[in-house]
């Protein structure tokens, strides 16, 4: 595992994130990406319905407005990459849903009304954008098809110490990326799942610091299979280019020295929430009587989800990456 970790550590090298592979047939910058389609969780999800107002020029998500229901108090990563570091007009059809795992026959979610994502490409990507409708005219060449899953099938299930379970989730993982790719996908961007083991979740459990610990380890045997079945993918299917976000160096960078990155400078708590913030606050820089800082200085808005400066550095980060 050590080896693994090392591995996936060091695509990170120069600016935190490197690309997993290149292949000039598919992939033609970032510069040129018309189409954003995302799968993932509450990190990613903006409350987008795909069968409502859909992504236009005048409206770059279709639904809802702008920055949409996310769990940053503000603007994600995905509404930071369409309208802060985007290089194109780019339409997002964003189809996260919070509490979302990879299937949730496999690692339940909190609650049964939960899309996962297998759902998520199932009932949704296939029938509505599978096809190339009008409504969202994609090719493979101006499409770029994002995933930022893991957080729930981690936290979910790291307790079991259950390695047979996990192969089932990658196998199911890497048949989704099938289905998507016979779509005529070819350029696919991963998130690595970053380090939730240091949220004020795990942080304030009275275990002696076992559970901190031990989800790391869990955190980074997910991220270690991440890299192998994205090579495993590419190995696989002719003309896709690939590439590995390592979001968990990221975060952990940020909360050993927020001041690595523009960003995130400004944070002053990042191992903390106030709880006056925990369920959202009136502007992004809300400052409530009852916390040292402006919302927007706490790295965690409640037990378990960042604020937006870290998902702009992430951003910002992918931009790196896919430039």
């Amino acid at each position: 595992m050590v080896k693994s970790i090392a591995l996936v550590l060091s695509l990170a090298a120069a600016g935190l994130a490197a690309p997993f592979s290149a292949n000039k047939t598919s992939w033609s910058g970032w510069k040129n990406v018309k189409q954003l389609f995302v799968f993932g969780d509450s990190y990613t999800q903006t409350g987008f319905d795909p069968k409502a107002a859909q992504p236009s020029a005048s409206n770059p998500f279709g639904n809802p407005t702008y920055p949409g229901w996310t769990s940053s108090n503000g603007p994600n990563w995905v509404g930071f990459l369409t309208t802060t570091y985007n290089k194109s007009n780019i339409l997002t059809y964003n189809l996260a849903y919070g509490g979302a795992t990879v299937d949730s026959a496999l690692v339940t979610p909190y609650a049964p009304t939960v899309i996962s994502m297998k759902d998520q490409v199932q009932t949704q990507y296939l029938p509505i954008y599978g096809s190339h409708p009008a409504t969202a005219p994609w090719t493979s060449k101006s499409s770029l098809f994002a995933f930022f899953i893991g957080i729930n099938d981690v936290g979910n299930s790291w307790w079991l110490n259950n390695a047979t379970l996990y192969d089932a989730i990658f196998s199911t993982y890497a048949g989704l990326l099938d289905q998507i790719y016979d779509t005529g996908a070819r350029n696919f961007l991963f998130l690595s799942v970053p380090p939730v083991n240091l949220s004020p979740l795990i942080l304030n459990q009275a275990d002696n610091g076992y559970a901190k610990e031990y989800e790391g380890y869990v955190i980074a045997d997910w991220n270690s299979r991440l890299a192998n079945m994205t090579a495993a993918f590419k190995a696989k299917h002719k003309g896709v280019t690939t590439f590995i976000h390592d979001t968990n160096a990221l975060y952990t960078k940020v909360i050993q020295d927020p001041k690595a990155f523009e960003q995130t400078a400004g944070l002053k708590n990042v191992t903390a929430f106030c709880k006056a913030y925990s369920n959202g606050t009136p502007t992004w820089y809300t400052k409530d009587a009852s916390c040292d800082y402006p919302v927007n200085e706490y790295l965690w808005l409640n037990d378990l989800h960042p604020t937006f400066p870290v998902h702009n550095a992430t951003a910002a980060s992918i931009v790196k990456l896919l430039g």
